[in-house]
């Protein structure tokens, strides 16, 4: 809250403020006293107990001495009222602590004034909180004025909740910008305001016997509920009252009644009346526009998404479609509007499949699958299909709703997680996972067919280089490159893997024997003779490569792997730029902790 944080932390001194809320306290309880009748018993609106509850709403707990001196300072200021009358002093700091309490504790909305609910716990705490404070006045001033019992009570108490219920929402209305009207509505509220005053001398104005004419301000209640918001509202409501409250206090208008007593309980029941109801009809027209927005933004999200939707009754009678099914089926909203989703049927699916469907949607609410349905122009096509059944609160299906999309349109997405999942981005070479599951494969055919296989670890030779030479960008260039090569060196019903950094494999399926390997590590060898051109540069490398025979060098994927390694480890050894078979004597020089070094690039 803006004044809250300037009493708090920007240097104003409090007592500046407690003198401030005292001031406007005696000016309001002037102004009560003004607008009254001259031989007054109780004042009928009394505004400062609202001010005190506003100050407190706004600044907290902390602003009751400036209250309770405004109490203090109204009885010898006004004169009209007797001495005794400041030791009401504590009366309307209690009511105003125990009003604030209550409508923190029940309202916890950041705009309490634009919800009905919160309005009526707000009433209600405020008709709680005033009661003691009437209980309590209503005694000192019997015996002071002379009522007999507890006359005074109503009027005291109906007197401190119209101050409350008018002059709070003033006060919080114009200190809180989100209660201002639309922008551009300045004027409208000022015309507003105008008319309203005109119009409220003329109701109020009349003879007493001229009827009833205070329902022509519901007009004026009307407008400012559907176009000024909050702030209009609270305005209108305390400036009618406050001219209802001044023509009754002098005898004229409607609300004068055959005794002292009865006017001035017509007059705060009128103004209590109507400050409820103007603050009912705005939270009621927030709500009403909340949801109107609510709406519009579901539609335009219903609009806008790429998946088909459609709506139907109870029936199955199609309500409303979107533009994407619309683009997916080819028909219009206008040619669908009352028809049933059957002329969308394929003929592929018989009718157990639709009678398992809705079954399905009777039980649990909703039913998902691949269905085929036909386009308007008589193609067949496969989508992916949620049907929902919005139920209304007796849990009556109220409508269906049919969310789909056409799963051709989506197979490019599909095809991307699957390459992101089994593909190097780099390369686009299997990755690790996608390696591992095919030489698992691999093993369990050669097993089955009993024949062999090879696989060959690769490692190029001589790459940290031309990463510390020429960057990592011209490094990953090159590893493209050399992923280009090896697929040429290779048939196509071999896989060429990259596993991380600068190494590679190749799994070789139905061989004859280490012969045909060899042929392979000579050919990929020959392809690193040459200079690789990558982004304008001549770049050489070599390769080493290590060669593992199933089922003569291993049994199992693991070990395969493995002994390839130790096998490439042999080839570095060797001078690099060669490639060795696995013998039996790699593994322990080389051991079997070479996967938790990490990948060995060079």
């Amino acid at each position: 809250m803006a004044v809250r944080g300037m009493v708090q932390g920007k240097g104003i001194r409090l007592p500046m403020w407690w003198l401030a809320v005292a001031g406007a306290y005696v000016a309001l309880g002037w102004l009560s006293l003004y607008l009254a009748p001259e031989r007054v018993t109780v004042v009928p609106l009394w505004l400062p107990a609202g001010l005190a509850v506003a100050v407190m709403l706004r600044l907290g707990y902390q602003a009751w001495p400036g209250i309770a001196l405004g109490a203090v300072l109204s009885p010898p200021l006004l004169a009209s009222l007797p001495d005794t009358m400041a030791w009401l002093a504590p009366g309307a700091v209690a009511q105003a602590m125990l009003a604030t309490w209550l409508i923190r504790r029940w309202v916890n909305s950041e705009l309490p004034l634009c919800h009905i609910s919160d309005i009526m716990r707000a009433i209600l705490a405020v008709v709680l909180a005033t009661l003691p404070v009437a209980l309590f006045e209503g005694g000192l001033l019997r015996d002071e004025f002379g009522h007999a019992g507890w006359q005074a009570v109503p009027e005291c108490w109906l007197g401190n909740m119209a101050g409350i219920l008018l002059f709070t929402p003033f006060v919080l209305a114009w200190s809180n910008r989100a209660y201002a009207p639309p922008a551009g509505r300045g004027a409208e509220l000022a015309l507003l305001t105008v008319l309203a005053v005109l119009v409220s001398q003329w109701v109020f104005s009349v003879a007493p016997s001229s009827g009833s004419l205070e329902f022509v301000l519901l007009v004026f209640f009307i407008w400012a509920a559907l176009r000024l918001e909050v702030r209009g509202m609270a305005t209108l409501t305390l400036l009618t009252a406050l001219v209802a409250a001044y023509y009754t206090g002098r005898g004229l208008g409607p609300l004068v009644g055959p005794s002292e007593l009865f006017t001035q309980l017509g007059l705060q029941g009128f103004t209590v009346l109507g400050s409820v109801t103007g603050l009912i009809l705005i939270a009621a027209t927030h709500e009403r526009r909340e949801a109107q927005e609510e709406l519009q933004l579901a539609a335009k999200v219903i609009d806008n998404t790429p998946d088909g939707v459609m709506i139907t009754d109870a029936d199955l009678h199609i309500r409303s479609v979107n533009p994407a099914f619309t683009a997916t089926t080819g028909y219009r909203e206008d040619e669908v509007l009352g028809k049933t989703p059957r002329l969308l049927a394929s003929g592929r699916h018989d009718a157990d499949f639709y009678q398992a469907m809705w079954r399905q949607i009777a039980q649990g609410g909703r039913w998902q699958g691949e269905i085929w349905n036909r386009r308007k122009n008589g193609e067949i096509y496969l989508e992916w299909l949620n049907i929902i059944a919005i139920r209304d609160s007796q849990g009556e299906v109220q409508n269906y709703a049919g969310i789909f999309s056409d799963i051709v349109t989506q197979e490019h997405v599909r095809k991307r997680l699957h390459s992101l999942a089994y593909y190097d981005a780099l390369t686009d070479l299997p990755n690790r996972e996608l390696f591992h599951d095919r030489l698992h494969n691999a093993l369990v055919q050669a097993r089955r067919e009993q024949r062999q296989m090879a696989l060959l670890f690769l490692d190029v030779d001589r790459f940290k280089p031309v990463n510390d030479v020429h960057g990592h960008a011209v490094g990953d260039s090159l590893l493209r490159v050399i992923a280009d090569v090896l697929r040429l060196c290779v048939r196509e019903s071999d896989t060429v893997a990259r596993l991380g950094g600068d190494e590679f494999t190749v799994i070789l399926t139905g061989v004859n024997g280490s012969a045909d390997a060899a042929q392979v590590a000579d050919k990929i060898i020959a392809a690193f003779a040459q200079p690789f051109q990558v982004e304008g540069r001549e770049l050489s490398v070599g390769v080493s490569i290590g060669i593992a025979l199933f089922p003569g060098d291993a049994h199992d994927e693991a070990m395969l792997l493995r002994h390839a390694d130790a096998a490439m480890y042999a080839a570095k050894q060797a001078g690099r730029n060669n490639y060795q078979y696995f013998r039996p004597q790699m593994a322990t020089l080389f051991a079997a902790s070479r996967y938790n070094q990490g990948p060995r690039r060079g």
